[in-house]
């Protein structure tokens, strides 16, 4: 259906069709998601770069990008990198439109080079950025809407405007001993009137238009009980069942929870299978209203779960550990094997995932089967790979921890025009002599090609 196009509410009886299991001999058309969009390059053309942000300035001499991430309008780029600043980018929609509409090489005699993309706002944080997210009804129709919260390390979470980053309210999680701490990770509810934080054994609620103290605080677990344990790393709530939060834990594990249950969780989603153990849970995104998708740090796969065959408890006692959970219905291959938060778009049917290798990968959720895939979009480990809401384009950025070589070389029996001793390598190295050569720490915007998906 369009997009305001009212739908009567279903039955009991069409809710309780929906939930039963999807036959295990069709996965693919029981995921009922929409028809599969025209491959990356299906239509000969290959995807191309249409703009570029380089790595920003800084002291640090490695600003690795954190993460980027579309407003849900698609007009505005907000990224993170390791220099504690928020920077925000104006994307042109109608130019993204035409460009994956015609997605044709340009003409002789004209720089196949992509553009230069600068922000034209930024907003320092007092620590490092941990999340970021933009108001779900972003939109530059309605300047109230246009607003960012982000998360850093020791400091409350900000609520700032997008115009010029300027910081307007401030949240300040106190823990269960009345001291003021950070969240790992943070979200809004889908109608935006609340913020969710997630905390080690706690989600705190706070209230938008009331800015200071939390208004709610969930208890996951404690120390002699049962639930989740460990810190929350991602939040997502979920727009078609309002009132329904996934959480994911560095403790490896994912729960789903209702605001009426206040920290009981109603499924409980683990994967224990031998040689398939996942890592501790960096990011969700709900794809529809039972399909759930879940990234996790240091671990080669992207999971989707099917909730309608979720359980209430962890599992270990009626699946048992080694066994393949039920409510699991597929693990998308996807590198991943340091602590960064790689993140992951979903739009449609599609998903897009970064990698270690630098590539950028498109997946279908209907044939649960790779659509396509660029080759070296980076060369450092792709940490994001964003679809665009409404166009047939995608974000990547790249980055990551370069540790330099602070091996000092010895002079001697060296000749005199050797380097001196205790002088250091410069930044990157050379690559024969085992440095990592020209650190990638760029943000591109990329044109896919084909018709954009409705």
């Amino acid at each position: 259906a369009r997009v305001g196009t009212w739908l009567p509410r279903p039955t009991p009886v069409a809710m309780a069709e929906r939930r039963r299991r999807p036959p295990a001999t069709v996965p693919a058309a029981a995921l009922a998601l929409p028809a599969v969009p025209p491959a990356v390059g299906g239509d000969g053309n290959p995807p191309r770069c249409l703009l570029e942000a380089p790595e920003p300035e800084s002291k640090k001499g490695n600003n690795f990008s954190k993460g980027v991430r579309w407003s849900p309008d698609g007009t505005t780029l907000l990224t993170a990198h390791d220099d504690s600043t928020l920077r925000l980018f104006a994307v042109n929609p109608e130019v993204l439109a035409s460009s994956s509409s015609a997605a044709e090489a340009p003409p002789d005699g004209v720089a196949a080079g992509p553009g230069l993309l600068e922000p034209y706002a930024k907003a320092v944080e007092g620590g490092p950025v941990l999340d970021f997210a933009f108001f779900p009804s972003f939109s530059w129709q309605n300047p109230a809407t246009c607003c960012f919260i982000a998360s850093s390390q020791d400091h409350p979470i900000h609520l700032r405007e997008a115009v010029g980053g300027t910081l307007c309210n401030s949240y300040r999680p106190f823990n269960q001993v009345e001291e003021v701490c950070h969240a790992y990770s943070i979200c809004f509810s889908p109608d935006g009137g609340k913020i969710l934080g997630g905390f080690s054994q706690y989600i705190r609620v706070f209230d938008v238009q009331r800015p200071g103290r939390q208004v709610e605080d969930w208890l996951l677990t404690t120390k002699k009980g049962k639930g989740q344990k460990g810190i929350i790393g991602a939040l997502a709530g979920a727009s078609e069942s309002p009132g329904l939060y996934a959480a994911g834990s560095y403790n490896r594990s994912v729960c789903v929870y209702h605001q009426g249950s206040r920290g009981k969780p109603v499924a409980w989603l683990v994967d224990r299978e031998q040689d398939y153990e996942m890592g501790g849970v960096t990011q969700l995104a709900w794809a529809n209203e039972w399909l759930l998708l879940s990234g996790h740090r240091r671990d080669p796969w992207l999971r989707a779960w099917d909730l309608r065959m979720a359980s209430s408890d962890d599992g270990s006692a009626s699946e048992g550990r080694g066994l393949r959970p039920k409510a699991l219905l597929h693990r998308f291959p996807r590198s991943a094997r340091t602590h960064q938060r790689f993140l992951f778009g979903v739009q449609g049917c599609r998903l897009s995932v970064g990698t270690d290798e630098g590539d950028a990968v498109i997946y279908s959720l209907s044939t649960l089967e790779e659509e396509s895939r660029i080759v070296g979009a980076h060369t450092r480990p792709c940490v994001s790979a964003m679809l665009h809401p409404t166009c047939n384009a995608l974000v990547t950025s790249a980055g990551g921890r370069c540790f330099p070589n602070y091996d000092v070389e010895s002079s001697a029996g060296s000749d005199s025009d050797s380097p001196a001793v205790g002088k250091k390598r410069p930044r990157g190295g050379d690559p024969a002599a085992g440095g990592v050569g020209t650190l990638d720490n760029s943000v591109r915007v990329w044109c896919l090609g084909g018709e954009a998906e409705s």
